[in-house]
């Protein structure tokens, strides 16, 4: 005995209606996935746009090293320290702890707000000439880069870039 066609029509409907319901399922899954990546991108940008710290140095020479001390200060968002990592003379750094390698913040930081200084430790440099450059990447991509040398009775900063990645298009 088959089936009748009107068992036929409604088990071929009711399987549209279940293709179609995973069909919308999917696409709200995909669109709720791109809003949350464009307001990401959004939030990051706006970051950057507003990502601006200026610097100066002090020192302190000793017998045979001196140590150099950067003032950061945070002239827009709001900082996450955690987030930032550095390169010291082309090897990467810690900043969290300047006994592993010479290089570290000089107190205990988790937040950076607006008009606050952020102290950067770099100890232990040999008394020499050569220049040295520190770059402090942070949380959301831009960067602080610096270099100084040691000219004989001072240390001299010698030049300090910021900036911030660009889109590919």
């Amino acid at each position: 005995m088959g089936f009748s066609v009107s068992a036929s029509a409604a088990i071929i409907f009711i399987s549209f209606l279940i293709a179609a319901a995973t069909l919308y399922t999917a696409w709200d899954n995909s669109y709720s996935e791109v809003r949350a990546a464009q307001e990401d991108w959004y939030e990051k940008k706006l970051s950057q746009l507003n990502t601006l710290v200026n610097a100066s140095i002090g020192a302190a020479i000793a017998d045979n090293y001196y140590n150099v001390t950067f003032h950061i200060e945070n002239l827009g968002m709001t900082q996450y320290l955690p987030h930032w990592s550095a390169i010291y003379d082309g090897s990467y750094v810690t900043i969290y702890n300047v006994s592993d390698d010479n290089v570290g913040f000089l107190s205990d930081y988790t937040y950076l707000l607006p008009s606050q200084v952020v102290y950067l430790n770099v100890t232990n440099i040999p008394l020499n000439t050569t220049e040295h450059s520190l770059m402090v990447t942070f949380g959301n991509g831009c960067w602080l880069r610096l270099s100084w040398h040691y000219n004989g009775t001072d240390v001299v900063l010698d030049s300090e870039s910021r900036g911030c990645p660009t889109e590919v298009s």
